[in-house]
């Protein structure tokens, strides 16, 4: 199986900005690490819709990443990526 191509929106590009530069660096690196077999490493989030749901992957102790997952084109779209005690509000 091919890897997955990894897509950053808009509002996770600004995330990324606002963090450190070594965490942001940990976060891509940590996103690139499942392209092969993205749903070992990630979980779903229960709100979130059946037809389109949104998964979350953990970065560090405190931080988290939600995705998106296209199987039929192979993309993964980061949405965001935010600190734990505020990131679920959205969801």
């Amino acid at each position: 199986m091919s890897p997955y191509q990894i897509k950053y929106t808009p509002r996770a590009d600004r995330d990324l900005g606002r963090l450190p530069e070594e965490l942001a660096r940990q976060v891509i690196q940590k996103i690139h690490s499942i392209r092969e077999e993205p749903y070992h490493h990630i979980k779903k989030i229960k709100g979130s819709h059946p037809r389109h749901p949104i998964y979350s992957v953990r970065i560090r102790r405190g931080l988290r990443a939600f995705l998106s997952i296209h199987d039929n084109v192979l993309i993964i779209h980061v949405l965001e990526v935010e600190y734990r005690k505020t990131a679920y509000r959205d969801f």
